[in-house]
């Protein structure tokens, strides 16, 4: 399955909007992450990412388009699901003021039922290096069919404080995100710094857009790499993987003051030092994908 990341009719940039689009089954999302990579995701980058130009010991994140196979890790009996396979392709772009995240998934699932069904979701977003601003665009479909779209933008009036998030698409909307709510790519930085000190742990409130309802309280586990076998060959520039420190990074995503037993979804990261994922396991409960890296490409850094 080829698939292309679509450039967006305005060209995400300090002045314009982002185009982020999320896959969504039951209203869960596979994009976020990764996005954090989300990823990454968001993660899914190549200059160093300072709060106020105050930080510079963090590890420069490298501007890379990572391809990964999808395919179904386990199905719980009740999810209906037999069988999942696709692509994901996440791009970070790096700018002279900020990162633009670009991620696509398109997936093909088998129900036991004998139904298949297509999913193709699409996620563009733009953060500002001093991780006061971002601008987001949403869209997944199903069966050639727009089942959702979302649209709009989110600043802090400085770091620590409080926000605002607004939404042109699906309808105008605004509202308050509360004082210490970090946007995905400071809030990546971050859990990498935890990671370099030999923490453990690690809770933020993170808000991507990629909700209507505001931020998803997110708890991170940090332990040793998982180990690479059966791992498939990466092709491309794969000098970006090599010597390189790494981590297993599990995320839980909780709806903002909703911290029971179970989260909405949860992300497991083999993830390096320069926020490249090796690996993502992506949970929902019912069922959960696994993705494998197996194209990488680097792009290039401004000339600022």
């Amino acid at each position: 399955m080829d698939i292309t990341l679509a450039s967006p009719a305005t060209r995400p940039g300090p002045s314009s909007h982002r185009q982020l689009t999320t896959y969504s089954i039951r209203r869960s999302r596979i994009q976020t992450a990764v996005v954090l990579a989300t990823v990454g995701v968001l993660l899914l980058l190549g200059l160093w990412i300072n709060h106020a130009d105050a930080q510079q010991k963090d590890q420069p994140l490298a501007p890379h388009r990572a391809t990964y196979d999808m395919k179904l890790s386990v199905a719980r009996p009740n999810s209906g699901i037999v069988e999942v396979g696709g692509r994901m392709v996440l791009e970070t772009v790096e700018a002279c003021e900020g990162w633009e995240v670009k991620q696509r998934i398109k997936l093909t699932f088998l129900r036991n039922d004998g139904d298949e069904f297509t999913t193709d979701s699409s996620f563009t977003s733009y953060e500002t290096k001093d991780g006061l601003s971002l601008r987001f665009s949403v869209r997944n479909i199903q069966d050639d069919e727009v089942e959702e779209e979302l649209r709009g933008n989110a600043d802090l009036e400085a770091p620590g404080a409080k926000g605002r998030a607004s939404f042109t698409l699906p309808e105008a909307r605004s509202f308050e995100l509360p004082a210490g709510t970090l946007f995905p790519t400071t809030h990546l930085t971050l859990v990498l710094r935890h990671a370099r000190d030999g923490d453990k742990s690690a809770s933020y409130l993170v808000f991507d857009g990629a909700r209507l309802d505001g931020a998803f309280q997110v708890n991170a586990v940090i332990g040793r790499p998982p180990r690479q076998t059966g791992a498939p060959v990466v092709r491309g520039d794969v000098a970006l993987l090599r010597n390189q420190p790494a981590w297993s990074v599990r995320f839980a995503f909780f709806a903002t003051g909703d911290q029971g037993a179970h989260p909405e979804y949860e992300l497991a990261l083999d993830l390096l030092g320069n926020g490249i994922a090796r690996s993502m396991l992506l949970d929902y409960g019912d069922f959960a994908v696994d993705s494998r890296l197996v194209q990488l490409q680097a792009l290039p850094r401004p000339r600022c």
